[in-house]
Order: structure tokens, then C-alpha cells, then sequence
């Protein structure tokens, strides 16, 4: 009988983290950029959510604090095809909450270097790579991010319709993004997931051309339009602007805080609510 309680009671708890969940609450910095309290040895930083980063970033003060050799050259692109040149560091933890994010690379580069001076320190930068070995749903109507273990994929997206989707990991294997199939006129466009847009939907000059964007004489930038775009079965009207860009678009943070969105990364899914 003993020996039947212990077997219990070790199923319990085996039960119960297979199902683990955290609720992570984002805090407001800037407009409506997030960020989020990452605990790294016991010691709390600041760092920037952004989905549509590709790499985690650690400034090359925490890695210095850490002992960690910082190595390599690795290239990632802005939206507008700019350069972005950082190294990297291995086996670094992250604690949110109860749940820990290990990283065997992680990118290390001052966010500051790119931000305006008089905005508070950033210590990093926590992407959606962070969170390949779980179940992410990002919540930005209510400010809260929740991470369960991959054994509970079924309970996530339950009731939930699956977008079309590609997971695009970089030039060089190590980033993680994920693009949003959009139709038009029967053909399929792939627009960036980014909570780090907080200005509009972006469109590529091609693409602007199929929404009725007309370019503006003077600026074609600067061209403004309320548009619809279809998410599953969510008809969505956002204002889009047309810019030169390296992809088909590039969803905002407003668009994206309309809806729940959950991520199976293991099956390289991304559902809508």
C-alpha cells in the first residue's frame, strides 16, 4: 500500500509540471513597447519584449558580470534592410517567474545604442527564441504573456483558429521569427509577427501597390490608408502605411494586441483568438 501512495504521489507531480503554466505580466516603457522582469542568477533586469527581434540579447555589461566569453560575429537585418552587427555567449539562464529559459547561444548587443538617450536603461532583449521549447500565449489586451510546457498544447489552443504560418530562424540558424500568412486577390503574403512595430502596418512598396496604397508625390512613405486584412477568419480594418522594406508587411502591436495568439513551437504552429 506504502509503495502505491509513493507511485501516487510521484505521478502528481510529474502530472502537475508537465502542465506547468506561468502568467508573465508585461510593463509599459515607451508608447506602447513592452518590457518584461528577467531574472539571471538571482539578479532582476529589464528587458524589452519583441517578437519580431529574431535573437535574445543580453547587454555586454551582463555578459561581462556573467564571465562569459563573448565571441563570433553574427549579422541580423532591420525591417528597412539595415545591418545589425553583435556577438555572442553561451549557456545563459533566464527565471521567469517559476519557469527557467535556458539558451545555449545568446546575442549580446546594447539595445541603448539604437534607442533614444533619454529613455530609461534596457538590460536586453527577450524574443520569441526565448520561448522555443514551450507553449507561448501573448495576450496584449491584458498585458500578460503565458508560458506552459509543450505537454499542454491541446489545452492552449483549444477553440482556437490556426493561422498560416512560417517559423524563418535567420541568416545564420540562430534566430527565431515567425511570419503571418495573409491572403490577397488568391495569393498568400507573409507578414512579419512584430510587437516591436508600434506605428503602423507596414507594407513593402509591392505590396502597398495590391492594397490601393497610391504612392504620395513627395513622399511615398508617408502614405496613409485604413485597409482590411484578413487573420483566419478575423476581417481586421488598421491603418498601413507603405515603406521600403525587406518583406511582403509587418503586423503592428495594435493589430496583434486585438486578438490572443499562441505559439506550439515544437509543431510550428500559431492559432488566433
Amino acid at each position: 500500500m506504502k509503495n502505491v501512495f509513493i507511485i501516487i504521489l510521484i505521478w502528481i507531480v510529474y502530472s502537475s509540471n508537465m502542465i506547468a503554466q506561468d502568467i508573465v505580466h508585461l510593463k509599459d516603457y515607451f508608447r506602447n513597447l513592452k518590457t518584461v522582469d528577467i531574472f539571471i542568477e538571482g539578479k532582476k533586469y529589464n528587458f524589452l519584449f519583441d517578437t519580431g527581434g529574431g535573437e535574445t540579447f543580453i547587454s555586454p555589461e551582463i555578459a561581462e558580470l556573467l564571465n562569459k566569453k563573448i565571441y563570433g560575429n553574427s549579422t541580423g537585418f532591420r525591417m528597412n534592410g539595415e545591418m545589425i552587427k553583435y556577438q555572442k555567449a553561451d549557456s545563459i539562464y533566464f527565471s521567469l517567474d517559476s519557469t527557467k529559459l535556458f539558451h545555449q547561444t545568446i546575442g549580446v548587443w546594447d539595445i541603448m545604442s539604437v534607442l533614444p538617450k533619454e529613455l530609461p536603461k534596457i538590460d536586453g532583449v527577450i524574443s520569441l527564441k526565448s520561448f522555443s521549447n514551450n507553449i507561448l500565449t501573448i495576450d496584449l489586451s491584458k498585458n500578460i504573456l503565458i508560458v506552459d510546457n509543450i505537454a499542454s498544447s491541446n489545452r492552449q489552443t483549444k477553440g482556437k483558429t490556426l493561422l498560416p504560418s512560417r517559423f524563418a530562424n535567420g541568416s545564420d540558424g540562430a534566430e527565431l521569427t515567425i511570419f503571418i500568412g495573409i491572403p490577397k486577390d488568391n495569393l498568400r503574403y507573409w507578414f512579419l509577427f512584430d510587437t516591436g512595430n508600434i506605428r503602423s502596418v507596414i507594407l513593402s512598396h509591392g505590396s502597398a501597390l495590391l492594397w490601393d496604397i497610391k504612392p504620395n508625390a513627395k513622399n511615398s512613405d508617408l502614405t496613409e490608408d485604413n485597409l482590411e486584412f484578413i487573420l483566419g477568419s478575423n476581417k481586421l480594418r488598421a491603418k498601413a502605411v507603405s515603406e521600403e522594406i525587406i518583406y511582403d508587411g509587418v503586423l503592428n502591436y495594435n493589430t496583434i494586441s486585438k486578438y490572443i495568439f499562441t505559439i506550439d513551437f515544437r509543431n510550428k504552429e500559431v492559432w488566433i483568438n
